[in-house]
């Protein structure tokens, strides 16, 4: 089981925002794209989820293009969270069940509800189910949004900055999460803009800039002081003890 990104450019109003792009991720992996704000991190999983068209390049899994795919075809196959959340009225569980709109004709069935609540089981959500998702947490808000994507069955996960905006603890818990469905067999691809996060969950590391994988590799061999300075445009210490990575940055004066 393998995505593949293959040489993929994308422009937007004659701007090119993607350069040739090319990744894979396979199965169990949990990859980080990691990069500053505008660098492309986005571009590329909206690119790969079909919602931009590339000018160049294809996006393949399992050996087959998805350039051109319908929507149902891919939502059946890959599971996207956007870094925009819309403020639904919904009940948590329809909001869960909207993972379930590839498969469903009609209205959702017995087995639709079950799956919902088997995924907002594995978020911890499950008490939630009936409360309105307008009235949660950002931390709570979130898993609710992981639910849904676990509750559309796909093996590939597309998430675009899901810890922005959350405290520390809701974080960890976040990823945590994540980590833990990698573990069980699924993969992910995760936009990711603070450095020690990616260091501490990441099996692969992606670092962009200006719409380009500068360098790739497992955390130790990405995260640099000279590499932290190239993309993000900082000085930073990089400690590494007891197989952890601790990223500090220096303060400007």
């Amino acid at each position: 089981m393998k995505l593949r990104v293959s040489n993929i450019t994308v422009r937007l109003n004659s701007t090119e925002i993607l350069k040739e792009v090319s990744l894979e991720i396979h199965r169990g992996e949990f990859v980080s794209l990691l990069g500053p704000n505008g660098s492309g991190k986005s571009t590329i999983l909206r690119t790969i989820y079909g919602i931009l068209k590339p000018t160049g390049g294809a996006v393949y899994l399992n050996g087959k293009e998805l350039n051109g795919a319908g929507f149902e075809e891919v939502a059946k196959l890959i599971g996207y969270l956007p870094q925009e959340q819309s403020e639904a009225n919904l009940k948590v569980l329809d909001v869960v069940l909207l993972g379930r709109t590839p498969y469903i004709r009609i209205n959702p069935g017995k087995d639709d509800y079950a799956l919902a609540m088997k995924a907002l089981e594995l978020v911890g959500m499950e008490n939630f189910a009936h409360r309105r998702f307008s009235e949660l947490s950002g931390g709570e808000k979130q898993k609710v949004m992981l639910a849904r994507i676990f509750c559309q069955n796909t093996d590939f996960m597309l998430l675009d900055e899901p810890t922005a905006h959350l405290d520390v603890k809701s974080q960890l818990e976040i990823l945590e999460i994540v980590k833990k469905m990698v573990k069980a067999g699924k993969s992910t691809l995760i936009s990711l803009h603070d450095i020690n996060l990616a260091a501490m969950f990441s099996d692969r590391i992606l670092m962009i800039r200006n719409g380009k994988i500068i360098y790739a590799g497992t955390p130790e061999e990405v995260i640099r002081p000279d590499r932290i300075e190239e993309v993000f445009g900082i000085r930073a210490e990089v400690i590494r003890h007891n197989q952890r990575i601790l990223v500090i940055p220096e303060v400007v004066r």
